[in-house]
């Protein structure tokens, strides 16, 4: 059975379906038919992928094509063939769901590209489908993409003990995606019906975090205007995840250590005994052993968290992982900002021979940033190579002499792109839309999320 994907033709001029037949039948399995009627029982056999239609054909025309498809929910790409003078119906086919269109006479290059990107996004959809299959299957965490030995390794220990209420601390350079295992594996435990919650306790001032973790009664302290639950009671029958765990002050861990003894404690301020059932999982991107023989954090609590070690490999030592994880990160930024680009073999090349410095996080920003700013549909290594304008071609052939990215949120990345854009283009608003690949609504909801404001002395139109 041959794997070619196969194109249906509709085009009552022969010379156009001859055409067509003869530049796409190199790499595609392609069947042409001469109306309207004829591809929709075609398209009802649902083994097609692509569709190339004319508009204006006798009888049942390509926008009863495209309406019949609609309401028999049929899935294809269909590319709209139109005169010059149909543009009207090549927007109303768009609007209907068309993936592309272009017009008579056809453009040869034009036909393969437009056949090429659909076949690269179909493929590009079909690898996160069986990906998922693949994690899920076996394995419980479907929400953490990988691919690699390593981590299936991983995926498999923690089957062992995911229902049991041991702690786990999960170690790992920044960025490798400690706090979606931990996600992951409370999501996918008999806890799961009950809270996950989770604190960083390198972002909270140390007079606040026990606050954070345990609560406080009204008038404990000042500015303590009324009772606070803390992480561990909001928790209770569930999961309480601790990010950077090695930065809690010899104090905090000395009542950490309490309350995993004892599974009890009292809120800041309170005589209530709270009793809790609740899960650890703790996670630090510093070496924890390290800092008990630096003095710098407890031993008995290090033992007391370190009962199911799991270690994260970084990116570069898991590089099998980086094509199916552009994959998914495109996938998901297309949908976000309404984009249909792929990546050439030769940009997903680039990536791969890049360390990643920080990880999957500094993955997923690169390919939102390339989504957002990008022009057409097609990521090439040129485009690619833009977004690193600082790493020259032999640092990224010489992994070892590879500097590291400044890191910033998502929400950065895509503020700066937006900010980028509505400079290049003097803050016109329509051209920003069209550069960035979104619609002007789209585009002053980004705008009001992220507080930036347009004046109204720059043309919007």
């Amino acid at each position: 059975m041959s794997s070619r994907r196969k194109i249906l033709i509709a085009d009552d001029d022969r010379g156009v379906r001859e055409i067509l037949k003869h530049v796409l039948s190199d790499n595609y399995s392609v069947h042409d038919v001469s109306c309207g009627e004829d591809a929709v029982k075609e398209l009802t056999s649902g083994e097609y992928e692509i569709l190339f239609l004319d508009l204006s054909m006798p009888g049942m025309d390509g926008l009863d094509v495209l309406n019949a498809v609609k309401q028999n929910n049929i899935e294809i790409d269909a590319v709209i063939i139109s005169a010059s003078n149909d543009l009207e119906k090549a927007v109303q086919a768009m609007k209907l769901g068309a993936y592309d269109y272009i017009a008579k006479p056809i453009d040869i290059e034009k036909i393969k590209l437009i056949a090429r990107n659909i076949s690269d996004k179909l493929s590009l959809k079909n690898e996160v489908s069986e990906l998922r299959k693949k994690v899920s299957g076996g394995y419980r965490f479907s929400s953490v993409i990988s691919v690699s030995p390593e981590m299936k390794k991983i995926f498999s220990l923690l089957n062992r003990v995911i229902d049991t209420d041991i702690t786990i601390l999960i170690t790992g350079e920044s960025g490798t995606g400690k706090g979606l295992l931990a996600d992951a594996v409370h999501f996918n435990s008999n806890r799961s019906l009950f809270p996950f919650r989770s604190l960083d306790c390198s972002t909270i001032p140390k007079d606040l975090i026990e606050s954070e973790l345990f609560g406080h009664e009204k008038g404990a302290f000042t500015g303590a205007h009324s009772r606070k639950i803390g992480k561990f009671e909001l928790a209770d029958k569930g999961t309480l995840f601790l990010d950077e765990v090695g930065n809690l002050s010899f104090d905090v861990q000395a009542k950490l250590l309490k309350v995993l003894q004892e599974k009890r404690f009292e809120r800041l301020g309170g005589s209530e005994v709270i009793g809790v059932n609740t899960r650890i999982i703790s996670a630090s991107n510093k070496n924890l052993k390290t800092l008990v023989s630096e003095g710098k954090f407890r031993e008995d609590l290090y033992y007391r968290l370190n009962v199911f070690p799991v270690e994260i490999p970084p990116l570069r030592q898991r590089k099998e992982d980086i094509p199916v994880l552009i994959n998914y990160f495109l996938n998901r930024f297309n949908s976000e900002y309404e984009r249909d680009t792929v990546f050439t073999e030769k940009a997903v090349s680039f990536f791969c021979r890049y360390e990643w410095p920080g990880n999957v996080r500094e993955l997923e920003n690169a390919v939102r940033r390339i989504v957002l700013i990008s022009v057409g549909n097609e990521i090439t290594e040129k485009d690619v190579e833009s977004i690193f304008d600082h790493i020259s071609q032999e640092q990224i052939d010489i992994p070892l002499k590879i500097k590291k990215t400044n890191h910033q949120t998502l929400d950065e990345v895509e503020k700066r792109a937006i900010l980028d854009s509505l400079k290049i283009n003097s803050f016109n608003m329509s051209k920003t839309s069209s550069v960035l690949g979104i619609s002007r609504k789209t585009l002053h909801n980004k705008l009001k999320s992220y507080g930036i404001s347009v004046e109204k002395k720059f043309s919007e139109e």
